[in-house]
């Protein structure tokens, strides 16, 4: 146990002996290792932090000795042996990144040089803090698995949108995908994608020209969302709601949060409910909207395709579960939505009305 029986300092003094020197023969770095190893587990915190500073740029640390040291539970010990020594094994360094502090995720991500599988445990574990650092970086590039990763992460999205959008670093599913939780700058961007995916199914469509025949709108179902709504019964709107898109519950509860009146906009376009019947929703589940918010998503409504709404649903679909579900329900019809297929390029301009609040 560490500190049950101090070394009084004979591994640290032992440390600025070692570190001295640049070169060691074999024997010296063998006695060496064995008095780390023996001596280790009792050097008192202090010293364990000085011997892991002065250890973590030398030429020749014991790769055993290393290990130890960047795997100690001590952040302040660890943190110098994982940003600074090169002989770290992929393995420690990804189980560190998948296990965290984000400290330590930091020391890693400001190595010389990593490798793709540790940016990838980055992607997926470490906070906005670390995933900016490797944004930073000029000789970190980040391929399209990590860029996907990165996509599929609210959380980032939400905070680094911006900058994961100007670094090329968020793909066109990705703005779809994660629309609800993007900065509202980035939300026409995800609209204008979801409407060129749109046309390049239409287009794509086989005998049918440039022409698809819109899947007719769910009458049943948004008869009832609409009662649901006049009766101010939003626990029982979102439950219709969710049967009827596929999406979770959770997520149907999130669309019902006062500043995701634009994603609830959208998911009643998919479903075909009316423009009267839309405004009675946003009235009576969004009482707290003002009348230019109301006014700002009514024109969203107008303006954004049918096909492009599903296309942002379906992508909400795949972002929460993973895979194509195949949740059927008295409201649906026969026939889920398929797959979608990537727009080849985002547009720079939006060819569309301004969304609500941006």
């Amino acid at each position: 146990m560490r500190g049950s029986g101090p070394d009084r300092g004979v591994l640290l003094a032992a440390t600025e002996l070692f570190t001295q020197r640049s070169r060691h023969d074999v024997e010296e770095k063998r006695i060496f290792l064995e008095l780390a190893c023996n001596l280790l587990p009792s050097t008192s915190l202090q010293d364990r932090r000085r011997i892991a500073t002065l250890l973590a740029g030398h030429p020749e640390i014991p790769e055993d000795l290393l290990g130890a040291l960047a795997g100690d539970p001590d952040e302040l010990t660890a943190y110098p042996a994982l940003r600074y020594s090169p002989g770290l094994s992929v393995d420690l360094l990804l189980r560190t990144a998948v296990a965290g502090p984000d400290s330590l995720r930091k020391a890693i991500a400001n190595r010389p040089s990593l490798r793709e599988s540790v940016i990838g445990a980055l992607c997926d574990h470490a906070g906005a803090d670390v995933i900016g650092i490797l944004l930073d970086r000029d000789d970190v590039t980040l391929t399209p698995d990590h860029r996907a990763r990165l996509g599929r992460r609210s959380d980032i999205v939400a905070t680094l949108g911006l900058e994961l959008a100007g670094r090329d670093a968020l793909n066109p599913d990705g703005l779809m995908g994660q629309f609800l939780h993007l900065p509202n700058q980035l939300k026409a961007r995800a609209i204008a994608a979801a409407e060129m995916t749109s046309l390049v199914k239409q287009a794509q469509a086989p005998g049918s020209g440039s022409q698809v025949r819109a899947r007719p709108p769910r009458r049943k179902l948004c008869d009832g969302l609409h009662r649901e709504a006049i009766r101010q019964d939003a626990t029982r709107f979102a439950d219709l709601l969710s049967q009827g898109l596929g999406l979770p519950l959770e997520t149907c509860e999130l669309l019902l949060r006062q500043d995701q009146g634009d994603g609830l906009t959208i998911a009643l376009k998919a479903l075909g409910m009316s423009a009267r019947q839309v405004t009675a929703v946003l009235i009576r589940l969004c009482p707290g909207l003002s009348l230019d918010h109301l006014r700002g998503l009514l024109r969203l409504y107008r303006t954004l395709g049918m096909g492009a709404a599903e296309v942002l649903v379906d992508q909400w679909m795949l972002q929460d579960q993973g895979t194509q579900p195949q949740h059927e329900t008295q409201f649906q019809d026969t026939g889920r939505r398929g797959g979608i297929a990537s727009a080849a390029k985002l547009p720079e301009s939006v060819p569309l009305g301004k969304t609500a609040g941006s």
